[in-house]
């Protein structure tokens, strides 16, 4: 019997749910010294790239990766290290010059892919996804959770 990945985002996100339950010592913004210097979005794209890809998908990793990385400048954090409000206020921004389906097929699916790479590889500090706790947490960020999930309403059930 094939399992499927549940719907709810909070099913997938292990302990932590809301970034207020992360400790201190584990939150990202502790790491900023670690990080500098570095384009960690450059090293995950890296692991990405196949001779096979379509030029729109590669394109949707430069654009997304261009655009975040410009958002994250302006709050003056590194792109690997995103507070979940920080997720929600490019969305925001996105999404009042594209449509939501753009927003979410060609920029917020590879920050949630990235954010998950990110935690799966031990080099890394992410004990976190902040994309996924953007999503319990706020209105854009569930939206694109409800196209993910191919739901409907916005949101993503209840805590």
């Amino acid at each position: 019997m094939k399992r499927s990945k549940p719907t709810d985002v909070r099913r997938r996100m292990g302990i932590y749910k809301h970034i207020e339950d992360v400790p201190s010592r584990s939150r990202l913004e502790r790491f900023t010294s670690q990080f500098e210097g570095t384009d960690v979005w450059a090293v995950f794209v890296s692991t990405r790239n196949n001779e096979f890809d379509s030029a729109h998908y590669q394109a949707t990793f430069r654009k997304a990766g261009s655009s975040f990385k410009s958002h994250m400048r302006a709050r003056d954090r590194h792109h690997a290290l995103a507070h979940p409000s920080d997720i929600e206020s490019w969305l925001v921004t996105l999404a009042e010059t594209r449509t939501l389906k753009t927003v979410y097929s060609e920029y917020w699916v590879r920050i949630e892919e990235f954010y998950t790479w990110l935690q799966r590889h031990t080099n890394y500090p992410h004990v976190y996804n902040p994309a996924w706790m953007a999503v319990a947490a706020f209105p854009t960020a569930g939206a694109m959770w409800a196209r993910k999930t191919n739901r409907d309403a916005v949101g993503t059930g209840g805590d």
